[in-house]
C-alpha cells in the first residue's frame, strides 16, 4: 500500500469502513484522513489534518458505529461507518488520535497569537477556528467536547466559547468568553473580520477586543435584563403520551404562575405541602378537582368531591362575587383627579351611561366575576414586578407648589421691566458724525459741473445701439461647448458604478473583508508607535506587508480576469487602504533607528 501515499507520508490507523454506503478502508496518516473503496488504487476522500474542522461520534450502543469528520470548507463532511468485529476500539483509536493532531494544532495557534487565548468558534459566520477544534464525546451524544474534555456545545447546539481553552484562561473568563461567542454569532461582518484578523495571526484574541469593549458592556447589559412575568391567563394543556395517558408538566414557573393566579390554591398548597401531602399528590389532586374542571366544558359538576380545593373553590368564588375595596384618593395627584370635576358633568347636557355600570345590566352581572378575577390577577403580576406601594398617612400636608407650577402661565403674568443702565454721551455731535460714515469722499471733486456729468452720461447712452428686435443667434461652436459642459456636469452627478454592481458578489465581499481587515490593523500599527509597545508595532509592519504583497495583489488578478471596468472598480474600492498602508509604512521606515556607521581611524 506504499504506492497510495505520498513521499514521507506512513499510514498510522487503518479499519475497514463504509463510506456513503459503499466498502472500503479507512486510514489516518501523519498528513491526512483518508478513504479507499474496496479494490481502488488511491484515495477518494483525502482530507488535512490542517483542514479538519471537528470530529463528531455517535453514541455507544448504537447499531452502527459512526464517525463523522467535518471540514473547514462550508457544508463539506464525510461519514464513516466501521464494519469489523472491533469497530468501536477502532472508531475510539481515530478518534483519539484525531483528537491529538487537532490539540497540537491548537497549540500551534496559540503560540502563533503570542501565547493570548485563540479565536472563539462562530456558528453565525460560517466557520470554527483551527485552532478551537471540535471534538464529540461518544459518552454524551451530539455534545462536542474539546480535546481536553471540556464540554463546548452552545445554546443551539454550535460549539461555544465556554469551554474553549479552559486551563489557558482566568477563572473568571468563561463568562466573557460566552459573551463574545454571542455576539460573534448575532454579527456576521464582526465574525469575518474576527476570521481575518485573529486566524490569520494579524492581531492576537485580546487585542481584537480591545477596542470592542462598549459591544461586551452592552451585550452584557442585556444579558442581565430579566423578562417580566407574563400577565396572561395560564392555560395549563394535557400532553398525550403513547398509550394515550393524559399527563401535565408542572415546572417551578408554571406552579408559580398557578399559585399566583388563584390565592386559594396558594395557601392549601403552603397549609399541606409538605407536612400532610406529598407535592406530586398534591397536583394529581388538583388536576383531578371541580377547581381545575370548573371552566373545562363543564366537567366540574362530574368531578368526585374534595375537601382541600372544595373548600379553595368556594373561596375563590366569594372572593369574586365581592366587589373590590374602594381605594381612596387622598394620595392622588389633584392634576390627575377626574373626582373633583364631577359636579362639571352634572351641568352639561349628556346624561350618564348606564350601561358602563358594573353589574347593571345582566351580561355585565353575569361578567363580573371573570372580570374581576382578570384584574386581581393583573394586580397582583403588577404589585410583584413594581413591588409594594408605600402607605399614606393622612398627615402629610398637601404640596401646591407643583399645583401652582402647572397652572401658572408665565406669558399671563405681569412682566418687570428690566434695569437699564442709561447711556450717557458727553459729545454728540461726534456721536452722529461717525454713524454717519464718510461724507467727504461723496463729494463732487471741485472744479466739475454736475451737469456736464449728466449730458455726457446722456450722450453715451443714446449712442450706443442695441438691435432688441433681432433674434439672437448662437454661434455653432459655443452651443457644442455648452452641450458638452452639460453632460460632463451630468455625468458627475450622476452615481458612478461601485464594486457592488460591477463585481461578483463573492469576490465583492472578499473586497469587503479585505479592506475591514486592513483598515483595523492600520488602527492597531498607528496604536502601537510608543516604545514600549515596539513587539506589536513591529507585527502589524508585517502584518501590513502581508496584506499588500497577497490579499490586495489576489483581488486585483481575479479582478483583471474580469475585465477592465471590474478592475477600475476593485481599484477604486481598495485605494484609500493602499493609500494608508503607504503612509504607514513610509512612516515605519522613516521613524525606524538608523544604526551607526562605524569609522576608521586613521
Amino acid at each position: 500500500m506504499s504506492s497510495l501515499w505520498e513521499a514521507g507520508e506512513t499510514a498510522t490507523l487503518q479499519a475497514p469502513a463504509l463510506y456513503r454506503k459503499r466498502p472500503g478502508t479507512a486510514y489516518l496518516t501523519n498528513r491526512r484522513l483518508a478513504w479507499v473503496p474496496q479494490g481502488g488504487l488511491a484515495p477518494t476522500v483525502s482530507v488535512k489534518h490542517d483542514d479538519i474542522k471537528g470530529l463528531f461520534v455517535n453514541a455507544e450502543g448504537a447499531s452502527k458505529v459512526m464517525i463523522k469528520v467535518v471540514e473547514v470548507k462550508p457544508d463539506t463532511n464525510h461519514g464513516f461507518v466501521f464494519t469489523s468485529n472491533s469497530a468501536m476500539n477502532e472508531r475510539n483509536a481515530f478518534r483519539e488520535r484525531i483528537s491529538v493532531i487537532l490539540a497540537e494544532r491548537q497549540q500551534r495557534a496559540n503560540a502563533g497569537a503570542g501565547g493570548t487565548p485563540g479565536a472563539l468558534g462562530s456558528g453565525a459566520a460560517g466557520y470554527t477556528p483551527a485552532g478551537s477544534p471540535i471534538v464529540s464525546d461518544s459518552s454524551t451524544p451530539g455534545t462536542p467536547r474539546t480535546p481536553g474534555g471540556q464540554s463546548r456545545m452552545g445554546p443551539n447546539g454550535v460549539t461555544g466559547p465556554g469551554g474553549v481553552r479552559r486551563g489557558m484562561n482566568a477563572p473568571g473568563a468563561s463568562a466573557d468568553l460566552k459573551i463574545r461567542f454571542e455576539l460573534l454569532k448575532q454579527n456576521k461582518e464582526l465574525a469575518l473580520l474576527h476570521k481575518e484578523l485573529v486566524m490569520g495571526k494579524h492581531v492576537s484574541e485580546e487585542e481584537f477586543w480591545e477596542s470592542r469593549k462598549h459591544l461586551l458592556r452592552n451585550k452584557a447589559a442585556m444579558d442581565q435584563q430579566q423578562k417580566g412575568q407574563s400577565s396572561a391567563w395560564l392555560d395549563l394543556k394535557p400532553e398525550t403520551g403513547e398509550s394515550n395517558d393524559v399527563k401535565y408538566v408542572m415546572t417551578p414557573q408554571v406552579i408559580h404562575s398557578v399559585c399566583q393566579q388563584y390565592p386559594s390554591i396558594k395557601r392549601a398548597y403552603d397549609t399541606f405541602v409538605p407536612d400532610k401531602l406529598s407535592e406530586a399528590e398534591f397536583w394529581k389532586r388538583y388536576f383531578q378537582s371541580r377547581f381545575f374542571h370548573r371552566s373545562r366544558s363543564g366537567r366540574g359538576a362530574n368531578e368526585p368531591d374534595d375537601d382541600i380545593f372544595d373548600r379553595a373553590l368556594e373561596e375563590d368564588e366569594e372572593e369574586t362575587k365581592n366587589a373590590p375595596k374602594r381605594i381612596k384618593l387622598d394620595h392622588i395627584n389633584r392634576l390627575v383627579d377626574l373626582s373633583t370635576t364631577e359636579e362639571d358633568h352634572f351641568e352639561s347636557y349628556t346624561s350618564p351611561d348606564s350601561t358602563m355600570a358594573a353589574g347593571k345590566t345582566k351580561e355585565s352581572k353575569e361578567a363580573m366575576p371573570l372580570i374581576r378575577r382578570f384584574n386581581r390577577y393583573a394586580q397582583r403580576v403588577l404589585n410583584s414586578t413594581v413591588g409594594p406601594k408605600k402607605p399614606t398617612t393622612g398627615s402629610e400636608p398637601f404640596n401646591m407648589n407643583g399645583v401652582e407650577r402647572a397652572i401658572v402661565l408665565e406669558d399671563l403674568q405681569e412682566q418687570k421691566e428690566a434695569t437699564k443702565i442709561v447711556l450717557d454721551i458727553q459729545d454728540t455731535r461726534r456721536y452722529f458724525e461717525s454713524q454717519g460714515g464718510d461724507v467727504k469722499s461723496s463729494k463732487i471733486p471741485e472744479g466739475q459741473d454736475p451737469a456736464d456729468i449728466l449730458k455726457r452720461f446722456y450722450d453715451e447712452f443714446i449712442s450706443h445701439n442695441v438691435g432688441l428686435n433681432k433674434p439672437f443667434v448662437i454661434p455653432e461652436s459655443t452651443f457644442d461647448y455648452l452641450m458638452k459642459n452639460v453632460k460632463v456636469n451630468r455625468a458627475k452627478m450622476m452615481p458612478p458604478k461601485d464594486g457592488s454592481q460591477l463585481l461578483p458578489q463573492q469576490l465583492y465581499q472578499e473586497a469587503l473583508s479585505c479592506h475591514a481587515a486592513g483598515n483595523e490593523i492600520l488602527r492597531h500599527f498607528w496604536a502601537s508607535t510608543t516604545p514600549d509597545k515596539m513587539a506589536k508595532h513591529l507585527r502589524m509592519i508585517e502584518s501590513l506587508k502581508k496584506i499588500r504583497d497577497e490579499n490586495i495583489k489576489s483581488l486585483m488578478i481575479q479582478a483583471s480576469s474580469l475585465g477592465a471596468e471590474c478592475l477600475d472598480a476593485m481599484k477604486m474600492m481598495l485605494k484609500p487602504m493602499q493609500t494608508g498602508i503607504q503612509k504607514a509604512l513610509k512612516h515605519a521606515e522613516t521613524a525606524r533607528p538608523r544604526q551607526p556607521i562605524a569609522r576608521k581611524l586613521a
